[in-house]
């Protein structure tokens, strides 16, 4: 369930941070409500704790640090994005980082289906 809900957040923050340009190009009123910088940074921030519980559990089992070296990646260019750069190169470090994290996922489930026997834990 974890595997899924975290997958599904960073994937969800990924659609955001793409559909942006379409969204305000488009649909200027509708867009207003996802420019709010608070919602960028609870994304970020719930995909962030549910990777790190998920893969902090599945590096017990596994013992593969490759999923959580692709977090710590994605979490850096997610916090730079967020909170270094100015706001017109926002954009390419959140999505970058958004796109790493769901590769971190993805690494971690290839693992997880490859070496483990018991997919419940």
């Amino acid at each position: 369930m974890l595997h899924k809900t975290g997958m599904a957040l960073s994937f969800l923050c990924l659609i955001h941070c793409l559909s942006m340009p379409f969204i305000i190009t488009i649909l200027p009123l509708v867009a207003k409500g996802f420019l709010n910088h608070s919602l960028e940074i609870i994304l970020v921030f719930t995909s962030i704790l549910i990777a790190v519980a998920l893969l902090t559990k599945d590096y017990k089992v596994h013992h593969k640090t490759t999923p959580l070296i692709f977090l710590l990646g994605a979490s850096i260019l997610q916090y730079i994005g967020l909170f270094v750069v100015i706001e017109k190169q926002e954009s390419v470090f959140v999505i970058s980082g958004s796109i790493l994290m769901a590769i971190s996922y993805l690494t971690n489930w290839n693992m997880h289906q490859k070496t483990c026997s018991n997919h419940s834990h």
